[in-house]
């Protein structure tokens, strides 16, 4: 009878390695596609809380401004809710009470906050919204990044004199 003598393993074979590395890499292929997801947000609320914070000072701006100089300079947050029996507070004209509008032409004002040349703060009057003898004022600040929406802010002013 013969006997065979078994050794021991003493390490790993080339295919072994090989499915190893082959595991190891689509691992970290893994983590790289996180790394640039997060990357990629982070930058984007980055890019939003700079434009928060623009919005928030720009409130800050207007709450200095008396009450009476506020205006709706294209007319289009006016007296849109012309149903008088109803007064639901539902724009009759289809739209926002222009609150809306985030473009120069339409914007009842802007500003250029970072010196550019582009307008990029728009900002909106909507009178007797959303109650009587109350002004709305909604501020769109544009971050100026491709993937990045409009941030907007909304405050409504009472009429001090009442």
């Amino acid at each position: 009878m013969l006997i065979k003598k078994t050794r021991p393993d003493a390490g790993f074979t080339l295919l072994e390695l090989l499915i190893a590395l082959v595991i190891f890499a689509v691992g970290i292929l893994g983590v790289y596609s996180m790394q640039i997801t997060s990357i990629s947000g982070n930058t984007k609320s980055r890019v939003i809380s700079e434009a928060s914070i623009i919005a928030a000072d720009q409130v800050e701006q207007f709450l200095s401004v008396e009450y009476d100089d506020w205006t709706d300079t294209d007319g289009d947050g006016t007296g849109q809710d012309t149903n008088i029996t109803n007064g639901d507070g539902v724009d009759d004209d289809g739209g926002n009470f222009g609150l809306d509008d985030v473009t120069v032409a339409t914007a009842d004002g802007s500003d250029d906050f970072n010196g550019d040349g582009v307008a990029d703060v728009f900002w909106n009057v909507a009178f007797d919204y959303p109650y009587p003898n109350t002004k709305t004022v909604r501020i769109y600040v544009d971050p100026q990044d491709s993937d990045s929406n409009m941030v907007p802010i909304t405050f409504v002013l009472a009429d001090p004199t009442l």
